[in-house]
């Protein structure tokens, strides 16, 4: 089932067709322009639109106009950004796997650069942001209803040949593009379905092994070994990376000892020297 709204790009309409034509998505809505598209899914979650047999559901724009990224952030996006959403049904009786599924969200981005553009290989920045040639070239943000807890709205937003999301962020992360890093001008949504469908199969994946996703992210960790900043309890606190646990947890070693964290986020602390 496809619905389409507005004149949208017909790169973009053709790799849609094809991913529901083919089975990986049940379903997709496909607009010109949106506020955000992960606005518009959880919209149709809280009002009991989404049918369990339509899943996974991808919302997808060719605009958005006010983009959300993690913790309140604005992605901005362009004819040269990717930006969608997923709607997926998990477990909200397994923790671990509503740990992991972040990382593998994060991880499946990851695994498609490597695969289209090797050898290149991306890092990833706990618990889901992709790095690539030292700077972020996509970011993730998920979200659930209270209404239907089971469905978890996953919004993606890829740089792919434009650098807008954040090159300006307050934290001083730098963006990249996938064109800057390859080399190469390159439309959107050629990379869609492949990007798509290696997010697909790494979360179907994480859902019957979550031991092997967490080895694979501890391979591609940023942040291990490395001084960074967190906040817990309202404060900034500040330690040494220790790692990924086998719940999924960052592993943060402090003066008080190694302390597990699993929500918010985690910031590389630069050092500057005279």
């Amino acid at each position: 089932m496809l619905v389409v709204e507005g004149n949208v790009e017909l790169a973009g309409m053709r790799a849609v067709e094809k991913l529901v034509g083919n089975g990986l998505l049940g379903s997709a809505d496909y607009c010109s322009a949106t506020n955000s598209t992960n606005t518009k899914a959880l919209a149709d979650v809280r009002n009991g639109n989404i049918e369990e047999t339509l899943l996974p559901k991808c919302y997808l724009a060719d605009a958005q106009t006010a983009g959300r990224g993690r913790h309140g952030r604005s992605w901005q996006s362009d004819a040269g950004t990717l930006t969608f959403s997923l709607v997926i049904n998990r477990s909200v009786n397994d923790v671990r796997q509503t740990q992991v599924l972040p990382l593998a969200v994060g991880l499946g981005i990851a695994r498609f650069v490597d695969f289209e553009f090797a050898p290149l290989q991306a890092k990833l920045k706990w618990p889901n942001d992709v790095n690539l040639g030292g700077g972020k070239v996509a970011g993730v943000l998920l979200e659930t209803s209270g209404d239907s807890p089971e469905l978890t709205v996953v919004g993606v937003g890829v740089n792919v040949s434009s650098e807008p999301g954040l090159a300006n962020d307050s934290q001083g992360i730098s963006s990249r593009s996938l064109a800057q890093v390859v080399g190469r001008q390159m439309n959107r949504y050629d990379v869609f379905a492949p990007l798509l469908e290696s997010i697909v199969t790494t979360i179907n994946e994480s859902q019957r092994c979550c031991q092997s996703m967490i080895d694979e992210f501890r391979d591609r960790c940023l942040l291990t070994g490395q001084r960074i900043s967190f906040q817990h309890h309202n404060q900034e606190c500040f330690g040494i990376c220790q790692g990924i646990s086998d719940e999924g947890t960052l592993l943060v070693k402090t003066s008080q000892g190694v302390q597990p964290i699993s929500s918010g986020e985690a910031r590389l602390v630069r050092v500057f020297k005279n």
